[in-house]
């Protein structure tokens, strides 16, 4: 059987980042729009268990990749919840991805 990584990506910080309130709505903790990116880490969450920490890059954003040899096929959801900085509040969003089961392979 061969396992496919997940790719948690701009989906999933963006939600958590847009749940805290630095979208382009100019939501911050000031009332105004926050200057610059935001840094500090993205912890994503499945079934309760921590699967990875995304430390945000110098454009704000960051990745994880899951694999997927722990879940069995079915619906899944990932929470990423934000830890806030200078200028951005914290806060979370959740994806829901579907895992289909592996390809049979023929000889």
């Amino acid at each position: 059987m061969r396992v496919r990584p997940l790719v948690l990506c701009v989906v999933l910080l963006v939600a958590a980042l847009g749940a805290a309130g630095c979208s382009s709505s100019g939501a911050s903790s000031s009332g105004k729009a926050p200057v610059g990116k935001p840094t500090g880490t993205v912890t994503v969450r499945s079934g309760g268990k921590v699967v990875c920490v995304i430390t945000l890059d110098k454009d704000g954003t960051g990745t994880c990749k899951v694999s997927t040899a722990n879940y069995t096929p079915g619906k899944v959801t990932f929470t990423g919840t934000y830890n806030g900085s200078s200028g951005f509040k914290s806060g979370s969003g959740t994806t829901t991805v579907t895992i289909r089961p592996a390809a049979q392979q023929t000889s």
